[in-house]
């Protein structure tokens, strides 16, 4: 496994780090203290350590290592959706859970609740405006700005494969069934319907199309 290097920052300072910005944007004398936050922040960074480790691409790689960057948006959401779900999955109910969460939300508009369980391995590409409800997520999943994932009327949410992508605008509703290797195209929505895999997938519900997918997602995105 490559060294995992956190740039300009240390695991103690990056627990302080947010904990100062919990207490700025909390400002009720109810927020988390370094001390408090850095089990749940070790434990983070070793999930981050090994998400980042399934991404082969340039911006988190420094030198042949694994890097984090917690001045990279990108990086520093999934960080803190990590974060959040650590603590979430020692106490679902526990306020540092949501506010760190809500911190996510605030900094970088992304809507991913504590309890939604993202795979070891994920890739969140400027994720503004983003919102991934309680799915079941296959591994190597990658999603940018503006996308849904989120249940229909009935409370039902859809199922993701390995190796998904879902591209600016996308959304996943439902009940539908997304395979692996499957490109979700921009603004195409995904409506109680089931995409086999390694299809590339545009349109809406009613003109819903299917193309082959000739280029893997690991090739897009993770390599």
């Amino acid at each position: 496994m490559s060294e995992f290097i956190l740039r300009d920052m240390t695991p103690g300072r990056l627990a302080a780090y947010v904990a100062h910005q919990l207490a700025t944007f909390f400002p009720d004398g109810r927020g988390a203290i370094a001390p408090d936050l850095q089990p749940h922040v070790d434990a983070a960074l070793e999930r981050t350590r090994l998400c980042f480790a399934g991404i082969e691409r340039k911006k988190f790689r420094e030198g042949g290592r694994i890097l984090f960057n917690y001045l990279h948006p990108d990086h520093y959401a999934m960080f803190l959706y990590l974060l959040a779900n650590t603590v979430a999955r020692r106490d679902r109910l526990d306020p540092l859970a949501f506010r760190v969460y809500y911190l996510n939300k605030v900094l970088h508009g992304l809507d991913a609740y504590p309890d939604t369980e993202l795979p070891e391995v994920f890739q969140f590409m400027h994720p503004v405006g983003t919102i991934l409800g309680q799915a079941a997520y296959g591994n190597h999943f990658c999603v940018y700005q503006g996308c849904s994932v989120g249940s229909d009327e009935d409370g039902v949410f859809p199922h993701l494969g390995d190796h998904v992508i879902l591209y600016a605008g996308a959304s996943v509703i439902g009940s539908s069934v997304i395979g692996s290797n499957v490109v979700v195209g921009a603004m195409a929505l995904v409506l109680n319907q089931t995409v086999p895999d390694d299809k590339v997938v545009i349109g809406h519900p009613d003109t819903l199309l299917l193309r082959d997918n000739h280029r893997h997602v690991m090739d897009r995105r993770f390599r």
